[in-house]
C-alpha cells in the first residue's frame, strides 16, 4: 500500500492528536513538520512523493486562500484540504477556488474522514453535500429578497437584460445536463452520478464536458458553484426545470435521453 506524507497544520495540539490518532492505522503517515510552527516553504525532499495537507480553517482565519495557493505554488502535485469547525459557504467557495481539493467539517466522523482523503487522493474535490444544501436552503430567503431589491435599484431595461443572459445560459442546458449540474452541486462523483442517472460513466463525463462548455466555467467545481449561484433558491430555474422535464418525457418516443 503506497504511503502518503500527511502534513498537519492544527492551531489546536488535541486536535492534530486527535488525526495523528485517526490516521496512525492508515496510509496516510503523519510528519512531524507541522505548518503551525513553521512557514509554508516546506522542504523539497517532498516533491517526489505522494503529499497531503490537512489544514485547521482556524489556523489561518483571514488568508486561508492565499495559503492554499502558496502551497498549490511550491508543490503543485500536493493535495490540501481545509479542516473546518463550522460550515461556511463563503468559505468553503474561496478556499476551494484557490486549489483545494477537500472541505472537511472537524465533526466528520472517523471512517468518514478517511473515505473523504480517499477520494481526494483520486482526483475528486469533496465538501460535506448536505450542510452546502442546508446552507443553501437557509439562504434561500435572503437570497431572494436581496434579488428583489436589486431589481427595485435598476431600471426596467437593466433587470430584463440581466434575467434574458441568466436564462439564455439555463436553457440551453438539456434536462439530463441539468440533472447532471444537481449531482455535481451535492459533490458526487461521476460513478455516483452513473449509478443514479442509470446512465454508463462515459456518457457523465461527455454531459459534464457539454455543461462546461455551456456555462463557460473550467472545472466540476466551478460548475458547482455556478449552480449554487444560478439554480439555487430560484423558483424561476424551479420553474425551468419542470418544463425540461415535460420535454424530455414527450420527446421520449423520439430520443433516449442520456
Amino acid at each position: 500500500m503506497l504511503q502518503i506524507t500527511t502534513i498537519l497544520g492544527c492551531k489546536n495540539s488535541m486536535l492534530r492528536e486527535g488525526i495523528k490518532h485517526i490516521l496512525s492505522s492508515t496510509r496516510y503517515k503523519v510528519h512531524p513538520e507541522d505548518l503551525s510552527c513553521r512557514s509554508t516553504v516546506l522542504p523539497q525532499l517532498y516533491t517526489n512523493s505522494s503529499l497531503l495537507f490537512i489544514i485547521d480553517s482556524t489556523l489561518y482565519p483571514n488568508g486561508m486562500g492565499n495559503v492554499i495557493r502558496e502551497l498549490k505554488g511550491q508543490h503543485s502535485h500536493a493535495y490540501a484540504v481545509v479542516l473546518a469547525d463550522g460550515f461556511d459557504l463563503e468559505e468553503m467557495k474561496a478556499v476551494i477556488q484557490a486549489g483545494a481539493d477537500g472541505y472537511c467539517l472537524a465533526t466528520t466522523g472517523c471512517e468518514a474522514l478517511i473515505k473523504y482523503l480517499d477520494l481526494v487522493m483520486l482526483g475528486e474535490v469533496v465538501f460535506p453535500s448536505s450542510a452546502l444544501l442546508n446552507a443553501i436552503m437557509l439562504s434561500s430567503e435572503v437570497t431572494i429578497d436581496q434579488r428583489e431589491s436589486s431589481s427595485i435599484a435598476m431600471s426596467v431595461p437593466q433587470a430584463e437584460r440581466l434575467m434574458d443572459a441568466k436564462d439564455s445560459v439555463i436553457r440551453t442546458l438539456s434536462s439530463r445536463e441539468a440533472e447532471i449540474l444537481q449531482c455535481l452541486m451535492e459533490g458526487a462523483p461521476n460513478k455516483v452520478i452513473a449509478r443514479k442517472l442509470d446512465v454508463a460513466e462515459a456518457t457523465v463525463k461527455v454531459h459534464i464536458k457539454a455543461i462546461l462548455r455551456k456555462i463557460r466555467v473550467a472545472n466540476r467545481t466551478q460548475a458547482a458553484m455556478w449552480a449554487v449561484n444560478h439554480l439555487s433558491g430560484s423558483s424561476q430555474d424551479a420553474s425551468w426545470l419542470q418544463t425540461g422535464d415535460r420535454i424530455a418525457h414527450q420527446n421520449s418516443s423520439l430520443l433516449k435521453v442520456f
